[in-house]
């Protein structure tokens, strides 16, 4: 229950703990995606797993927050540096299966079949109706983008070590992007989801779509 994540918060509030020679995770008392206003707390990264856990599996099927707390614990559950014992690891796989089964809803399938009807050329980066129409945010994004391949440089700060990274739709779309976190913005799906898929799956279709380096 939510209780118990209060009891930690209320534990740590009461210890006034600072920044220095222990190493703390700053966290959202209250999460990020609730868009309120929220004051900070430093935990233990053993704290700090613990609080997204327990937010995940309360909140995991909110109609709303639920896939932003499973998303959240994701990036603790899977971050490299943080060592997770094997019931860590089983609990944390069980409780994010929800992401590994979703699947596009009809509106985002027919948004792909409007962007191969709408452009002749497959190999183009931008299509119009792929997942929504394309946000003044989304327009600024493939214009820098554009910029660093011709300069060199990014506004991400570094192109990806491994080169250009590409997601291929089932129709033969292509979109090519100079990093992971750049792909993830202009197909609008979680920079984790890219990773795991570039880890995982390189250049295997699943779910409608495929994500690859390019050789």
């Amino acid at each position: 229950m939510l209780k118990s994540y209060f009891q930690i918060i209320r534990k740590v509030l009461s210890e006034k703990r600072v920044k220095g020679s222990i190493y703390y995770e700053a966290h959202h008392i209250v999460p990020k995606s609730f868009k309120k206003r929220s004051s900070t707390v430093l935990l233990t990264p053993q704290e700090h797993y613990e609080c997204h856990r327990i937010l995940a599996g309360e909140l995991g099927k909110h109609p709303i927050y639920g896939q932003k707390m499973l998303w959240a614990f994701h990036r603790l559950a899977y971050d490299k540096q943080r060592k997770l014992t094997a019931d860590q690891y089983a609990e944390a796989r069980v409780m994010l299966m929800p992401l590994w089964k979703r699947k596009f809803t009809e509106e985002h399938k027919q948004n792909i079949s409007k962007a191969q009807k709408g452009n002749t050329n497959n190999s183009s980066r931008v299509h119009k109706g792929m997942k929504s129409p394309i946000s003044e945010k989304g327009k600024q994004a493939l214009s820098e983008l554009r910029r660093s391949q011709q300069t060199g440089k990014t506004g991400l700060d570094a192109k990806a070590s491994k080169g250009t990274v590409i997601c291929e739709y089932e129709k033969g779309i292509k979109i090519e992007a100079g990093s992971a976190l750049q792909l993830s913005q202009l197909i609008q799906l979680p920079q984790s989801t890219v990773s795991y898929r570039l880890t995982k799956f390189p250049g295997v279709m699943k779910k409608g779509y495929k994500i690859y380096y390019k050789q």
